[in-house]
C-alpha cells in the first residue's frame, strides 16, 4: 500500500511538473507554414495566385499549448482580398488581387482557459501574402486584371517587359491579349490609390509553352504476346494524368493514367483508334488521336 502511494505521489508531482513547465513557456508562432525571414524579422508565408484556391494553416507553440487551443486574430494590416484568417488560424480563400500583403496576426492561449493552470499568454508577429498572376500559355487568349485605379488614375507598367502579344489597358488595369512566347516576366505596376497615394504592385507572369500530346501512332502489337506502350506530351507543367475520351482500348490492354502508359496482353487482332485526354498540374488539357494495331 505504501508502494502504491508513492508511485501515485510521484505520478502526480510528474504530471504538475510538465504542466507548469508547459505554461511556464513563452507562447509564439511554429516555424511552418510561414518561417521568418531573418532573425526576429517578417515572416513569409507560401505564395498564392489569383484565382486560385489558397489554404494554410499558421500553429503556435509553447505557452499552454497544445494541451489548450491556441487562438488567432488579426491586429492590423491588410488581408489579401478574399483571404480570410479563421480564429484557429486558418488562413483561407481565393485571391482576387495581385500584390504584396503585409498584416500583424496576435496568438493567444485559449482565453479563458478550460484548465484551472493555464495562464493565458499573447503574442504578436507580422506576416507577408505575396499573390501572384495566374499563369498564361502561348496561344490561349489571356486576361488579367490589376485592379480598379483611383479617380482620375491609371496605370502604368514602370520595370520590366510584357510578353510578347500582351497589352496593358492604363484606365483597366487589364493585360489582356494572346501570348506568343513562353518564359518568365518579372512586372512592375503602378498607379494612383483614391487617397493621392501610390500604389505598386510586383510579380513575375510566367508564358507556358502549349500543352501537346504528340503520341499518335505506336509500333504494332503482337497477339498474345505483353506489350506497353508510352504516351508523350510537350508543354507539361508538373505531372501529366492521362484517359480515353473516345473508343476502346483492345482486349487484354488497359492505361495507366498516372504513368502514361498502356499495358498488357492484347487478346484481338485489328486496328483501334482512340482519342486520348492529357491534364496538367495546371488543369490544362489536350486531346489527340492515338492509334493502335494489333497483329
Amino acid at each position: 500500500m505504501r508502494l502504491l502511494r508513492l508511485l501515485i505521489l510521484a505520478s502526480t508531482f510528474a504530471v504538475l511538473v510538465a504542466v507548469v513547465a508547459s505554461d511556464a513557456r513563452a507562447v509564439g508562432f511554429a516555424d511552418t507554414p510561414c518561417p521568418e525571414a531573418g532573425p526576429g524579422g517578417i515572416r513569409v508565408c507560401p505564395e498564392a495566385i489569383v484565382g486560385q484556391a489558397y489554404a494554410i494553416r499558421v500553429t503556435g507553440s509553447g505557452g499552454c499549448g497544445p494541451a489548450l487551443p491556441y487562438q488567432f486574430r488579426l491586429l492590423n494590416g491588410t488581408l489579401p482580398p478574399g483571404v480570410s484568417l479563421s480564429k484557429e488560424g486558418e488562413l483561407r480563400g481565393t485571391p482576387v488581387s495581385a500584390g504584396t500583403w503585409d498584416f500583424w496576426i496576435e496568438l493567444s492561449d485559449q482565453d479563458p482557459p478550460t484548465a484551472s493552470w493555464c495562464a493565458p499568454k499573447r503574442s504578436e508577429r507580422e506576416f507577408r501574402i505575396r499573390v501572384g498572376a495566374p499563369p498564361a500559355t502561348v496561344g490561349t487568349p489571356y486576361s488579367f486584371a490589376l485592379g480598379t485605379a483611383g479617380a482620375g488614375a491609371s496605370w502604368s507598367l514602370v520595370s520590366g517587359v510584357l510578353p510578347l502579344n500582351l497589352a496593358l489597358d492604363p484606365a483597366t488595369g487589364v493585360i489582356a491579349g494572346v501570348p506568343e512566347t513562353p518564359g518568365s516576366y518579372p512586372l512592375v505596376f503602378s498607379t494612383t490609390d483614391s487617397a493621392g497615394h501610390a500604389v505598386r504592385i510586383d510579380f513575375t507572369l510566367t508564358v507556358y509553352p502549349h500543352l501537346a500530346l504528340t503520341t499518335v501512332r505506336v509500333p504494332p502489337m503482337r497477339h498474345g504476346r505483353f506489350s506497353t506502350v508510352k504516351l508523350r506530351t510537350t508543354g507539361a507543367v508538373g505531372g501529366v494524368a492521362f484517359r480515353v475520351v473516345a473508343g476502346r482500348l483492345p482486349i487484354g490492354l488497359r492505361l495507366d493514367g498516372r504513368a502514361g502508359a498502356i499495358r498488357g496482353t492484347p487478346r484481338k487482332a485489328g486496328t483501334y483508334r482512340l482519342t486520348i485526354q492529357a491534364s496538367d498540374s495546371l488543369g490544362r488539357s489536350a486531346t489527340g488521336p492515338l492509334i493502335l494495331t494489333v497483329r
